[in-house]
């Protein structure tokens, strides 16, 4: 296997779907997140100014001598680099403290976070600078001051009523900064929540409602009472944010049980789809409300019935209703049909009836993957034809389907041999890089045979989160070999 060096970290999320159920943004769509990365994007370079065309460009400077260069970009860049370097820039501190009075607030923000990242630099110094930036005329300084206090973590308590006052502010972009950071900051800002639903009369709140519900969920079960009360208004966007917020708590949020309940029978369809997957998080605790689940099940909206289904499962550990699921595996519906899978690989070896209409998307090239997954999830006791298409598979021209349907084989019949060969090959490539080694992970001892490559990658490696995934999965292989390198 060839090692490639300077790897970026794979982008490519593990598609465990076990650990897909503790998603807090699951209904933040894509062209949200695109409109995010514009709207924080633009005003950033705005803050930093337009290069001068009259000045002559200069090679990039050696050494700290980049934080005093005359151009913003270039100081910028260069506290963004030292940030990225983390513990090992400590040589830098001196020169990032100086640096933390530059004229350029945009700079300073992002001073500020190296600092933090390489020394973590007492909270008096920064929190001053940080809390001068959200008072900034310019939105781009006001929307990247949020996402540094919240590196802070419990230290940024002082800075609690500058972001909620930034949830007032006119720009969506820092509105959407100070949410997220709340959310981020978790139950030291639990007081916000009632900042944070205020935020459902907003103009742009069809735009931060994700966003809103997540923090919401992050906050702690102590804002569980305020949620409830959210539950019983009148306002439907109140009712849905509240019960996506629930629904990210899990168990914690056992005591909102009957109002969920009751909130399966709104008229909002987004809402009882909500209502239904946090009474799944729950789990058994939320037996009570069992009945009105079921009533569900025959509900005008699949993605309803969906959520429904999968939730009594979550409830009771029987698959009493995976019939649902498996008539919306026939649906118009890409999503709809993805959402299916995902529940039915929830449900693993209770899902067994859905084998079959779940192979049938083998032949999908949009769900392709999605039911590959799902099969693996399932497990053991597919019919020998399934398990040749997932065979034919491995020879695939997209090295995902390879690597996906390796170790779904792996699933259903427990040969690693075959397997590792895949992952071997993927293991060696740069997109497949990351997802390949959590999947090694995953095998436990049975990828024991790649525990000499693993450790020598992991010696070789120099990005933090490839040298994370690399680190968990050597423990999961042999904790005895872990322990001796050092990996806790």
């Amino acid at each position: 296997m060839t090692r490639i060096s300077h790897r970026k970290c794979d982008s490519t999320p593990a598609r465990r779907v076990s650990e897909e159920r503790s998603q807090n943004l699951a209904y933040a769509s894509g062209w949200c997140l695109a409109l995010l990365f514009v709207l924080l994007l633009c005003p950033l370079v705005h803050a930093l100014g337009k290069d001068d065309p009259k000045k002559k460009k200069t090679q990039p400077l050696e050494g700290l001598k980049a934080l005093q260069h005359p151009d913003a970009k270039v100081r910028y860049r260069a506290a963004q680099t030292l940030a990225e370097l983390g513990p090992l820039a400590k040589f830098a501190a001196p020169d990032l403290r100086e640096a933390l009075k530059d004229k350029n607030a945009l700079v300073r923000v992002k001073v500020a976070e190296a600092l933090w990242k390489i020394e973590q630099t007492p909270a008096s110094i920064l929190l001053p600078v940080l809390l001068e930036a959200m008072k900034d005329k310019d939105a781009g300084v006001r929307a990247a001051a949020p996402p540094v206090i919240a590196l802070l973590g419990t230290k940024a308590k002082g800075a609690l009523p500058a972001l909620k006052e930034a949830l007032k502010d006119k720009e969506f972009d820092v509105k959407l900064a100070a949410v997220a950071a709340l959310g981020d900051l978790g139950p030291i800002a639990k007081n916000s929540a009632g900042d944070l639903l205020a935020l459902t009369t907003d103009p742009s709140f069809f735009l931060l409602e994700p966003f809103v519900g997540a923090s919401l969920g992050s906050l702690g079960e102590s804002v569980v009472p305020a949620l409830i009360m959210a539950l019983a208004e009148k306002s439907p966007e109140r009712r849905r944010v509240a019960a996506y917020a629930l629904g990210s708590m899990g168990p914690a949020a056992a005591p909102a049980v009957a109002g969920l309940g009751k909130a399966l029978r709104y008229e909002d369809p987004a809402t009882r789809q909500h209502a239904a997957r946090a009474l799944g998080r729950i789990g058994p605790e939320a037996k009570s409300v069992l009945p009105q689940l079921e009533n569900i099940l025959t509900d005008a909206e699949v993605p309803v019935r969906i959520e429904a289904a999968l939730a009594t499962w979550y409830i009771t550990g029987q698959a009493k209703h995976t019939d649902v699921l498996v008539k919306a595996l026939g649906d118009k519906s890409a999503n709809v049909k993805d959402a299916a899978c995902r529940a039915l690989a929830a449900m693993k070896g209770g899902a067994k009836q859905a084998v079959g209409p779940v192979a049938d998307l083998l032949d999908d090239n949009d769900l392709r993957l999605r039911a590959i997954i799902t099969l693996g999830e399932i497990g053991p006791g597919a019919p020998k034809p399934i398990e040749m298409k997932l065979v034919k598979l491995l020879d695939d021209k997209d090295g995902e389907i390879q690597l996906w349907s390796a170790f779904a084989l792996w699933q259903l019949g427990g040969d690693a041999k075959r397997t590792l060969k895949v992952i071997n090959e993927t293991l060696g490539t740069e997109k497949h890089y990351t997802q390949s080694i959590i999947l090694l992970g995953e095998m436990g001892t049975a990828a024991e045979s790649m525990l000499p490559t693993l450790v020598n990658l992991y010696r070789e490696e120099d990005i933090a989160a490839n040298r994370q995934a690399l680190a968990v999965a050597i423990k999961r292989i042999d904790p005895k070999l872990a322990q001796k390198l050092g990996i806790k």
